[in-house]
C-alpha cells in the first residue's frame, strides 16, 4: 500500500506491535487515524488534517469522497480515538537498539522526557551543534565538548574547554613552564620566569669586564670562578680601556680645538659678508641661518680625516655632472663610534635598481677596519641618514636602515675579501621632482651640491 507524501499525511506512521484493524484506518492516507472522523453516509474513517486538506482540493464538489453521496457529514469519533492511542507501538529508535514498546499514548513521553528514550538524537546542550544519542550526551557534555566550562588548574578561571586549552595555555601568567637552562628548580609560572632568568645559576652571561673588551660568556654559577681565573686578562684589558679613553679624550680636544679655529673663521667671513653687503647696498645683511650652519659643517668635513664618527656630514659636489656619468660615487670613510665599524656612503646620483632614472639612490657599505678584530659580528644597530635642506633649519628628509636578523651576513658581516661589503638602503631614496623641487622654506641640491648626514641611533 502506497503512503503519501508527508504533505498529505495525516495518520500515525509509527511502527504498530500488532496488525492494525481495518476500522482505524484513514480512508485516504491509509494510516491508523489521527483525529478521527465519521461519516454518515458511507461510515469511513477520516484523519481530520486528511478531511480539512480534501475540502480544500479544487476537485471536491461537497460530496462523500468515498460513495459520493452529496449528503456528507461527518463527526469527531472520540471513543475511537481512544482506542487508537491504546495500541501498542514501537519506539521509532528501534533500529538504533531501543526495545521499548507502549500505548501510542505515551511515545511522547518516552522520546521527548530527558530521561526518556537513550537512542533518541538530541543536540548538545552547550550549543556546539553536534546531534548524539541521549545515552552519549552526559559523558559528551561533561568530557568531550569544546564548548563545556572548564577551570584552569593554574589560574582558576572558568572559560569554554577550547580557549583553557587553546588560546589561554599560551598567555596563563600561573602556567608553569620548564626553565629552559633545565636547572634543578624544574619548573617556573610564566609570570615568574624572568625573574628566575636573572639569578638562574645555568643562565649563560657576560663577564663583568664585558665594557673593557673581555667577550667570554659562562653560566652564572661559573662567573666568579672565571672572574678569578683571568683576573690578569681582565686587568690588562681594563689598562688598555683606560689608555684608549684616554687617547679619545686628547682627540676630542683637538677638534674641539679645530672648531674653535673654525668658527673664528666663520665669524671672520661673516663679518667681511657684511661689510661687503653694506659697501656695496648700504642695507644690512639677511642670512639665513641654516646656509651658514651647512657651509659650518663642510668646513668641518673638510678638516676632519677618515679617522670621524657618527654623526658625519657628507657633500657630493658637481651633483649633475655625477649623475650624466651614471657611475656610482662612495663617500670618504668614517666610524660607527671610537674604534668601531668603518663604512661609507654610496649615491648614485641617476639612481639605481627600481629607482633608475626617477630616484637618486643611496646606500651603506661596511668596509674593511683597523678595528675588526676587537668588534661582534654580525653589524647591529640602527642608523639615520638625513638629507640636509640648505635654506631652513628645518624640513631635513631622514630614513632609517635597520642591521637586525633579518639583515643577510653579506651586508652586514665582516669583510674579508673585498673593500666593502654589499650596499644597503635604498634605490628609491629621494624622487627626482622632490630633490630638485624648490620652495620658500626648502632646497636640497644648491650649487650642484647635496649634504647628507649619517647618525647612529
Amino acid at each position: 500500500m502506497a503512503i503519501a507524501t508527508p504533505s498529505e499525511i495525516g495518520g500515525y506512521e509509527y511502527k504498530f506491535v500488532d496488525t492494525t484493524p481495518d476500522r482505524y484506518i484513514c480512508i485516504i492516507c491509509h494510516l491508523p487515524s489521527q483525529d478521527p472522523y465519521l461519516s454518515v453516509c458511507c461510515g469511513h474513517v477520516f484523519c481530520k488534517s486528511c478531511l480539512d486538506n480534501a475540502k480544500k482540493a479544487t476537485t471536491f464538489t461537497n460530496a462523500c469522497p468515498v460513495c459520493r453521496d452529496e449528503e456528507f457529514v461527518t463527526f469527531p469519533n472520540k471513543q475511537l480515538d481512544r482506542e487508537i492511542r491504546s495500541l501498542h507501538v514501537m519506539c521509532t529508535n528501534k533500529e538504533r537498539g531501543c526495545e521499548w514498546q507502549g500505548e501510542l499514548n505515551d511515545i511522547n513521553n518516552h522520546l521527548g522526557n530527558s530521561a526518556g528514550c537513550q537512542f533518541e538524537n538530541v543536540k548538545c546542550s552547550n550549543e556546539c551543534g553536534k546531534m548524539l544519542q541521549r545515552r552519549y550526551l552526559t559523558s559528551h557534555v561533561e568530557t568531550e565538548c569544546p564548548y563545556r566550562k572548564v577551570d584552569c588548574q593554574y589560574c582558576h578561571i572558568t572559560r569554554e574547554h577550547q580557549f583553557i586549552a587553546g588560546e589561554h595555555k599560551e598567555q596563563c601568567s600561573k602556567l608553569p613552564l620548564p626553565c629552559p637552562n633545565k636547572c634543578e628548580v624544574g619548573s617556573v609560572p610564566r609570570e615568574d620566569m624572568e625573574a628566575h632568568r636573572k639569578e638562574c645559576p645555568l643562565e649563560f652571561v657576560q663577564c663583568e669586564y664585558h665594557n673593557v673588551g673581555c667577550e667570554e660568556r659562562m653560566m652564572r654559577k661559573r662567573k666568579k670562578e672565571h672572574e678569578q681565573e683571568r683576573m690578569e686578562n681582565h686587568l690588562s684589558l681594563t689598562k688598555r680601556k683606560l689608555t684608549d679613553n684616554h687617547q679619545e679624550l686628547a682627540d676630542t680636544k683637538s677638534q674641539l680645538s679645530n672648531a674653535e679655529q673654525m668658527m673664528n673663521a666663520i665669524m671672520v667671513a661673516l663679518h667681511q659678508a657684511a661689510g661687503h653687503s653694506s659697501h656695496h647696498s648700504g642695507a644690512t645683511p639677511t642670512v639665513s641661518v641654516a646656509q651658514w650652519w651647512v657651509k659650518l659643517t663642510a668646513m668641518t668635513t673638510m678638516f676632519q680625516s677618515d679617522d670621524q664618527t657618527c654623526p658625519v656630514t657628507i657633500n657630493l659636489t658637481e651633483f649633475n655632472k655625477k649623475k650624466k656619468e651614471n657611475k656610482p660615487w662612495y663617500s670618504k670613510s668614517y666610524y660607527t663610534h671610537g674604534k668601531g665599524y668603518r663604512m661609507c656612503l654610496r649615491i648614485e646620483a641617476a639612481g639605481n635598481g627600481s629607482g633608475k632614472g626617477t630616484h637618486m639612490s643611496v646606500f651603506l657599505c661596511l668596509m674593511k677596519g683597523p678595528h675588526d678584530d676587537e668588534l661582534t659580528w654580525p653589524l647591529r644597530g640602527e642608523f639615520e641618514i638625513k638629507l640636509l635642506n640648505q635654506i631652513s633649519d628645518c624640513e631635513h628628509y631622514s630614513v632609517t636602515c635597520v642591521y637586525d636578523d633579518s639583515t643577510t651576513d653579506i651586508c652586514s658581516g665582516r669583510v674579508i675579501d673585498t673593500d666593502r661589503a654589499r650596499s644597503r638602503g635604498w634605490p628609491r631614496f629621494i624622487s627626482n621632482e622632490d630633490l630638485h623641487g624648490v620652495t620658500p622654506t626648502c632646497q636640497f641640491l644648491k650649487d650642484d651640491c647635496i649634504y647628507l648626514q649619517v647618525s647612529k641611533l
